[in-house]
């Protein structure tokens, strides 16, 4: 499928270039919801690692939506909650080559809220571990919910394009997800 190389925004009406399908949330909300004091004595966060209080433990990874007719996926890079003995074997395993074949899946549950879906906050997801290098992938496991309709059925170009239009204007945007175009886009770019 050719994508375009911009196009007209249905948000702003402005002519944006490039299609953003990429946006992600940079910290689980358990983490955003502290105050810069508290991050500083309560929490430990890395790239794809984050412990608060010693006692709830996240990993970051992927939720893919397909686009239909498309080779590309619409991401979202979103952190789940896992059991302590989970976090610890993932950690294990990290650099691993093979892991994805020795290693889980894995249950999960959703660590952030996407607004513009019905409640994903603790969501029970299934971790699927990836080769080294890529982040882990998560399948939403309410099949009833609508982001696992789509991560199931994917969605048309237009919805997807539809989708990144809102996306892209910070009013559209759930709190602390970031355009991955930007500054900080290798994240997923290379994830692929």
């Amino acid at each position: 499928m050719n994508w375009p190389e911009g196009y007209t925004c249905k948000t702003c009406g402005q002519y944006h270039t490039g299609v953003p399908f990429s946006f992600a949330a940079d910290f689980p909300d358990p983490y955003a919801n502290l105050s810069r004091e508290e991050r500083d004595s309560r929490a430990t966060i890395g790239s794809d690692q984050c412990i608060v209080d010693s006692q709830w433990f996240f990993l970051r990874g992927m939720l893919e939506i397909p686009i239909i007719g498309s080779d590309q996926p619409f991401l979202w890079g979103v952190w789940a909650s896992v059991r302590e003995e989970i976090f610890n074997e993932i950690s294990d395993c990290w650099e691993l080559e093979g892991r994805e074949k020795k290693h889980g899946p894995y249950k999960a549950r959703l660590a952030n809220s996407l607004s513009i879906y019905p409640e994903t906050l603790n969501l029970k997801v299934e971790i699927i571990l990836q080769p080294v290098g890529v982040r882990p992938l998560f399948v939403i496991e309410d099949v009833q919910h609508m982001l696992a309709v789509q991560q199931k059925s994917g969605i048309s170009k237009q919805q997807a394009v539809e989708l990144a239009s809102f996306l892209h204007h910070s009013e559209g945007r759930p709190r602390d997800i970031r355009d991955c175009r930007g500054k900080g886009s290798h994240q997923y770019a290379s994830y692929r």
